[in-house]
Parts: C-alpha cells; structure tokens; sequence
C-alpha cells in the first residue's frame, strides 16, 4: 500500500533527483523546512492550506531550475565567467586560420588542375571543416575548464589583497595566439605546396615531393598537424587556468612526446626524399635541409619547455603570500 504523495512531496523529489546522493538528504531537509515555514506563514494570513500550498511552489519556479542553484555543477556549457574569453579566442582563431585555410585551399587544388568551381568548393568545404574542428576543440578546453573549479582559479581560503591575481596581459597573449597560428598554417602550407604543386620527376618517371613517399603517405605529416593544434590548444588552456606546475608537466611531456619520434624520423633519414634533391641539381640539400629540420624539431620544443617554466614561476612568484615572499 503506498501513501499518497503531495505537492510538496513531488516538488521536492523532482528537486533533488538531479542532485548527487551525498547532496540529497540535506537540501531535501532544508527545502522542506523552507517551503514549510512559507507555508505558515501564509496560514497565519488566513490563506487556505492547498493554495498557500500552491502559491509557496508556485513561487519557488521549476523544480529543475532550483536545484541547479544547489549543485555544485553548472547548468549551461559556458558560464558568464569564461565567455568573453573564449569568444575572443575562437574570433582569433575563427578570423585567422580559416582564411587562410580558404585562400590556400583554393590555389593548391586550382593548380593541381581542378576546375575554378571544382577549386571554390573544395575551399569552402575545407574552411568550413578547419572552422568546425576549431570552434568544436576550443569549446571542448573551456568545457573543460568550466566544469572544473581547480582550473578556474585557486583562491585562498582566508582572502586578502595579496591573494588577487596577476592581470594577464591579454593582447600580448592574443598576438602569440595569432603569431603560432600563422607560423603552423605558413609550415602546413610550405611543405603542402612542396610535396604538391612543386613535385618534380624522380629516376622512374613518377612525380616526388621533397618528403620522403611512404612517410608521406603513412600520414605522420596530419599526426603532426593534429599535436601542433593540441599543442596550441593547450597554451590556451593552460593561459586562463593559471602556469602551474601540472601545467609545465603537461607540457614537457607533449613537448618530448613530439621531439623523440620527431628526431627519430630526422636523424635517421627518415624524413626527406633525396632523388628529389638530386633531380633538382642540390644533392647535397637533404643533408643542408635534414640539419635545419634536425635543429627546428629539437629547438622549438626546449623553447616551449623554457618558456611554461618561465611562466610557471612567474605566476608561482605572484600568488606568493607576503610571508612567503619575505
């Protein structure tokens, strides 16, 4: 035999049902009390009980919508806090890399020998993938950072004028957005154009690129592609949740993560077809271009490692008590 459950009873139980169970018995203790003492009080003004009921309910709004003022979780993907930051970020990248993604698409596949309107669609479509994969990675790391408190920022427990954080420096952080952008869109666009339109006859009669052809076409060039992007998307992360030290972690292992099978495919002539050079009359250039290669691949990931370092003790140094600092 069940007993019959009241207004009250199925407002509360639709209340918490989203709550988790450690939040359940005390917000639907304190609900309850609440919605009680709304109610007395409209009995002690001559309401009848089933409307003061209804009004005390009424009042409080959907169920659904009162208990996300409860729970801890947020109830919209991107909250007020992070929007105008991960607007003007996705504008940055959204306003960069798809044109040129667009313009550089359109060439590669006009000279290749496609039509004008063959070419036009096939940019179209490319900006409009390179625009989604974009819009879908950079909504994914503030989700990310949204739905975890430790990474919106670490407030002191006892707050004071010491514990107000650093304000970033935002444009300059923009332009080395935009400069790491452009630099992995101008590489992408080099070795595409190279490898493409710039192949020349090889020994056997068939078209070769300066990469060497079953490194090429295993694919490694769009792994490449793909850690850079989440290499970027990380500093992104990492920017608006604060340098620290799990940060600089995080980095150095993408860092190493790239350099060992990076220098593994450079140093052992994995990279660079040398027919190519000796049908261009430089035979010597697959040790020239190898060497540079070689130094880029090592180089720029220490720099990066440097510089989340660097930034890890800056922001250390900052959010040091004055205690600590003396």
């Amino acid at each position: 035999m069940t007993t019959a459950s009241t207004l009250t009873d199925r407002y509360v139980a639709e209340a918490v049902r989203s709550l988790t169970r450690g939040q359940r018995k005390d917000i639907e203790a304190e609900l309850r009390a609440s919605i009680a003492d709304a109610i007395e009080d409209r009995l002690e003004a001559g309401t009848d009980a089933a409307a003061a009921e209804r009004d005390v309910l009424a009042e409080l709004g959907p169920p659904r919508s009162l208990a996300a003022s409860y729970s801890d979780k947020p109830s919209h993907l991107i909250g007020p806090d992070l929007f105008r930051d991960y607007v003007r970020v996705l504008t940055v990248l959204l306003s960069t890399a798809v044109p040129l993604w667009f313009v550089f698409s359109g060439v590669v596949t006009f000279v290749a020998g496609a039509s004008p309107l063959d070419s036009l669609g096939s940019a179209l479509w490319g900006s409009f993938e390179t625009a989604m994969s974009l819009a879908f990675i950079v909504t994914l790391v503030f989700a990310i950072i949204e739905r975890t408190p430790a990474l919106r920022g670490r407030r002191a427990t006892k707050w004071d004028l010491h514990s107000l954080p650093a304000v970033p420096d935002q444009r300059g952080y923009v332009s080395e957005l935009v400069g790491g952008v452009l630099f992995l869109v101008v590489i992408a666009s080099v070795v595409i154009v190279l490898q493409s339109v710039g192949a020349v006859e090889g020994p056997n009669g068939t078209l070769i690129g300066p990469l060497d052809a079953p490194l090429w076409e295993s694919g490694v060039f769009w792994v490449a592609l793909f850690y850079s992007a989440v290499s970027i998307s990380f500093h992104v992360f990492a920017h608006y949740t604060g340098w620290s030290v799990a940060n600089a972690v995080a980095t150095i292992v993408l860092d190493v993560l790239f350099v060992v099978p990076a220098v593994w495919i450079v140093a052992g002539d994995r990279l660079l077809n040398p027919d190519y050079f000796a049908a261009i009359g430089w035979p010597d250039g697959v040790q020239i271009v190898g060497l540079i290669a070689l130094a880029v691949v090592v180089l720029f990931p220490l720099l990066d490692t440097v510089d989340a370092i660097i930034r890890t003790v800056r922001t250390r140094r900052v959010h040091r008590s004055p205690s600590e600092a003396a």
